[in-house]
């Protein structure tokens, strides 16, 4: 009788054993998949609640008063309004203009300033990904004197289209902005310098080059599979500068990646953005 139990609680530790071996086989494979698929479809959810509108440059005060409208229709603002005075005021300001940035803002204040995260199986895979510059995963990490989340949306087009075409993945957003921190592609008190543009994208394995700011050439390069980062001035995306993506021509419409947008990162007629852009250029790669 004794050898009986011995044996049955030998059978059961292994038992035991296996089953935890394959949980954590399963978290660190499935589960984490699952995971990251959970939080996309938690931001998509985010996106959609609070779309994004033209942006408006308001002073603290103004953006005070816009965001106590906020909390006052989403509860889940209210924490961030009442605590608005530990917050740099220009989160503050871009959280009025960027709802969607919720989650970011909410998570700043015990961040660490630190990047954690690569890219998700979906964003391996797009052809052109979009990528959010106040993305968790790396939009807390400094760049400047602020971090990638206010000030990399330059870094983060670059990503999208470096791990677009050359499949690289371990080109994020915050290799990118580290790389042009360190290389000097950065300059104080002005924001990235274009260069980066086409002197950085080298060093990542993409050819970019300067083009003229026309129709046909721009929805002739798009439909051949070439990118285009565009720098455009106050309007539709920023109330300053930024930096956004071509991705591709729909229906005679521009697929746009906005790194500080999901919601404004959709289809857009060309004659609306013409007029915003100041600089672009367009990628294939390096031969």
């Amino acid at each position: 009788m004794k050898r009986r139990r011995r044996r049955k609680i030998r059978v059961v530790r292994v038992t035991i054993f296996v089953v935890a071996i394959l949980i954590v086989i399963f978290v660190g494979s499935k589960g984490a998949g699952f995971l990251i698929n959970l939080k996309q479809t938690d931001t998509e959810e985010v996106t959609a609640k609070y779309k994004a509108e033209t942006p408006v440059k308001r002073d603290y005060n103004e953006a005070e008063k816009k965001l106590a409208g906020l909390s006052e229709k989403y509860p889940e603002f209210k924490p961030i309004y009442n605590n608005r005075n530990e917050y740099p005021q220009e989160i503050i300001k871009s959280l009025c203009n960027t709802p969607e940035m919720i989650e970011f803002v909410k998570g700043y204040l015990d961040s660490g300033n630190k990047a954690k995260g690569g890219l998700a199986k979906k964003e391996k895979q797009a052809k052109i990904p979009l990528l959010i510059q106040w993305d968790k995963r790396w939009g807390y990490a400094p760049y400047g004197e602020s971090d990638i989340g206010m000030a990399g949306c330059a870094p983060t087009c670059l990503s999208m289209v470096i791990v677009g075409l050359t499949h690289d993945d371990s080109a994020t957003p915050y290799e990118v902005a580290k790389y042009a921190q360190d290389n000097g592609y950065y300059v104080e008190n002005t924001g990235t310098s274009w260069s980066l543009m086409t002197e950085g994208a080298a060093e990542f394995g993409v050819d970019g080059r300067e083009i003229s700011l026309d129709r046909e050439t721009v929805m002739s390069n798009l439909q051949e599979g070439n990118p285009i980062i565009c720098s455009v001035r106050p309007g539709d995306f920023t109330t300053e500068g930024h930096f956004i993506v071509l991705t591709s021509v729909q229906n005679n419409k521009i697929k746009v990646n906005d790194p500080n947008s999901r919601s404004r990162s959709r289809l857009w007629d060309y004659d609306k953005i013409e007029g915003q852009i100041k600089n672009l250029w367009v990628y294939s790669l390096k031969s």
